[in-house]
C-alpha cells in the first residue's frame, strides 16, 4: 500500500493541541552528554552554572568563589557548591525507510506512524533547543539531515519525512549500520523500525553506540494485523520488500506464526537489555501520539 505524504503539509506534522502536550515532554540521555548549546535540559556533568546540585568537599586548586562561607563559619569545614549546568542534548532520530514499512492493517500504514512519531520526536527536541538530525536507512544510509537546531531545521527535517515514502529492501547491517556509523559524539539515538531481521545482528549494530556512552532507544513499530494474522481463507501475501507472492492458509499456520512473531520480540528485547539500552513495542494506531507520550512521560518519571 501506498502513501501519499506530499500532499500534506510540514506545518501540520505538529499542531494544535499535540504541540501544547510536547511542551511537558523531554528527550534526553540517561548517561553524560557534551552540548555546545545553552539548552534547557538538565546534564549530568558538573559545573558552576545556576542551579544548585550539592556540596562537595574544598581540595586545594578549587576556585574560592565557589566556597560555602556560611558552612565554614559554622562547622570550619570547607565546601564547595556545585551546580548542575544546562545544556543541550544531541538527539538523533533513525528512521527505517524500506517497503516493509508500507504495510498496513485497516488504519495507516507503519510507515505513516513511524513517520509521524519521529516528527514528534523532533519536535520535542527543537523545544527544549536542542541539537537534533535525521537519517533514513534501507540497505545504505539515506535522506540525512545533518545535526541542526531551530525552527527552520525542524522543518527541514519534516520536509525530508513528507518528500518520500518507504520504497526498497532492507538490510541492517549496511543500513542500520551506515546510519549510526557517523554519530560519534554522546548523546541519545532514537531507531524506528519493524526490526524484521536477526535480533543479534541489530542489537550488535546498536550496541556501538553504547559501547562509546551514547543512549538508545530502539522503537518497534508493529501493526497489529502483521502480528494476529487475522485472516480465515487461503491469501496471497505479497513482499513489500521484493516481487515475492506466498498464498498460504493462515488458519493452519496462524499458532506458530504467532509464536514465532513473539519469540523474535522477546529475543530482541532481551538482546536489547544485554547491551544496556531499551526496546520499545509501538502498537500502530490512528491516533498516532498516544503510544509515544505514554513512553515518554514513563521514561521522565523513571529516570529524571
Amino acid at each position: 500500500m501506498s502513501t501519499e505524504p506530499e500532499s500534506e503539509s510540514p506545518e501540520l506534522l505538529v499542531g494544535g493541541n499535540l504541540a501544547d502536550q510536547l511542551r511537558q515532554i523531554e528527550l534526553f540521555s540517561r548517561f553524560q552528554v557534551e552540548g555546545i548549546m545553552n539548552g534547557v535540559n538538565r546534564s549530568p556533568l558538573i559545573g558552576f552554572s545556576t542551579d544548585f546540585r550539592q556540596h562537595r568537599q574544598y581540595f586545594p586548586g578549587d576556585n574560592l568563589k565557589h566556597l560555602d562561607w556560611r558552612i565554614y563559619g559554622r562547622s570550619g569545614r570547607l565546601m564547595i557548591r556545585q551546580y548542575e549546568e544546562n545544556t543541550n542534548a544531541r538527539i538523533s532520530v533513525v528512521i527505517d525507510v524500506s517497503g516493509s514499512m508500507n504495510h498496513a492493517g485497516e488504519g495507516m500504514t507503519k510507515w505513516d506512524f513511524a513517520m509521524r512519531t519521529a516528527a514528534v520526536l523532533l519536535h520535542v527536541a527543537f523545544l527544549h533547543r536542542d541539537a537534533f538530525s535525521l537519517t533514513g536507512f534501507g540497505t545504505s544510509r539515506e535522506r540525512h539531515v545533518s545535526f541542526g537546531s531551530g525552527k527552520t531545521h525542524l522543518l527541514r527535517c519534516f520536509r525530508s519525512l513528507l518528500a518520500d515514502g518507504a520504497e526498497g529492501e532492507t538490510d541492517f547491517d549496511s543500513g542500520l549500520g551506515g546510519a549510526i556509523g557517523p554519530i560519534r559524539k554522546k548523546g541519545l539515538t532514537v531507531v524506528l523500525s519493524d526490526f524484521m531481521d536477526s535480533p543479534e545482528v541489530i542489537a550488535n549494530k546498536l550496541a556501538r553506540l553504547r559501547f562509546q556512552g551514547s543512549d538508545v532507544i530502539a522503537l518497534q513499530v508493529i501493526e497489529p494485523s502483521e502480528r494476529d494474522l487475522d485472516f480465515n481463507a487461503i491469501t496471497r501475501f505479497h513482499d513489500l520488500e521484493s516481487a515475492d507472492v506466498l498464498a498460504v492458509d493462515p488458519q493452519l499456520i496462524r499458532r506458530k506464526y504467532r509464536e514465532a512473531f513473539d519469540e523474535h520480540i522477546i529475543a530482541l528485547k532481551e538482546a536489547c537489555r544485554r547491551h544496556g539500552f531499551e526496546h520499545i513495542e509501538l502498537m500502530v494506531q490512528d491516533d498516532f501520539a498516544v503510544p509515544v507520550l505514554e513512553y515518554l512521560r514513563w521514561r521522565m518519571e523513571r529516570f529524571q
